[in-house]
């Protein structure tokens, strides 16, 4: 269908507004570097922008061009969420072993070398999976960053009298803006609304682990916060009054690969999750 042009502003603002002038493309360049900076400034990215920005171009100098700045952006934001999974998968594993190396020492069919060797490797893929979590959780920066590599490519075009080029530069840029610029991304949308419909759910399994805490002898098996986390976890998982409460804790969030594991070791990690957020809380 056609379209009709809107009457003309008298001031140029580097917008394009369906008039018949296009924008100035130096307004245009200024608008963007003017929304790079805010969203740096509102997001509260680290380094301050004079050295958010220098850094940028230090690794563009090295990269020399904004699309292999970008490739190897995202590749690297990729392998970190592999490492993650990886990390995530060996501390279920080590859950799974101390659990079982447990059960096998209340039995009598191990010694206690066996058990706190279990036990130091679940403490060892915790602080493996811990190493990985502050990575994974850079990408909308790393979205700003692409941004300004592309502003550059196209102001370097622009000075060169390539004015489509840098155009086609503005364009990946706006891109790449746009993820970092939106009031509440995707991911973000979905946290909050997880933490809303989970309050409930982490409510009741507070109050399950204070129940079967009671059952907890206090000896030298208590080797620190990781193991009681570990036995209470274990002992709410084989609670068949709680069970309905695990289905429920693995339904919120499907794609959490930790939902996959066995019950027991599921609820440790949120368990721990849950403290460590609490002592942050705390600290703060």
């Amino acid at each position: 269908m056609s379209t009709t042009y809107a009457p003309t502003r008298s001031r140029d603002t580097g917008r394009y507004d369906s008039s018949e002038r296009l924008p100035d493309i130096e307004a245009l360049f200024d608008r963007t570097l003017n929304q790079i900076q805010h969203i740096h400034d509102t997001r509260k990215f680290s380094p301050k922008f004079d050295h958010f920005w220098s850094s940028v171009c230090d690794n563009l100098k090295e990269k020399r061009n904004a699309s292999a700045y970008a490739k190897w952006r995202q590749d690297a934001s990729i392998r970190r969420k592999r490492r993650y999974k990886i990390a995530q998968e060996e501390l279920a594993k080590a859950w799974e072993k101390m659990i079982r190396t447990e059960h096998e020492m209340h039995i009598g069919v191990t010694d206690t070398e066996r058990r706190v060797t279990a036990h130091d490797a679940v403490t060892q893929a915790q602080v493996e999976r811990d190493k990985t979590v502050t990575a994974v959780s850079l990408p909308l920066s790393i979205a700003l960053e692409i941004a300004i590599a592309y502003w550059i490519e196209g102001q370097n075009a622009y000075l060169s009298n390539d004015t489509l080029r840098a155009l086609h530069c503005l364009i990946e840029a706006h891109f790449f803006l746009g993820i970092v610029h939106s009031p509440r991304t995707e991911s973000e949308a979905k946290s909050k609304a997880g933490r809303q419909s989970g309050k409930a759910i982490r409510d009741a399994i507070a109050a399950a682990a204070l129940e079967v805490m009671r059952e907890i002898k206090v000896d030298r098996s208590l080797q620190g916060p990781d193991f009681l986390l570990g036995k209470t976890a274990h002992l709410i998982s084989i609670n068949p009054a709680y069970s309905g409460l695990l289905e429920a804790l693995g339904n919120l969030n499907p794609n959490d690969t930790s939902a996959q594991w066995n019950a027991s070791d599921h609820l440790a990690q949120k368990l721990r999750s849950w403290v460590q957020k609490k002592r942050l809380r705390t600290k703060s």
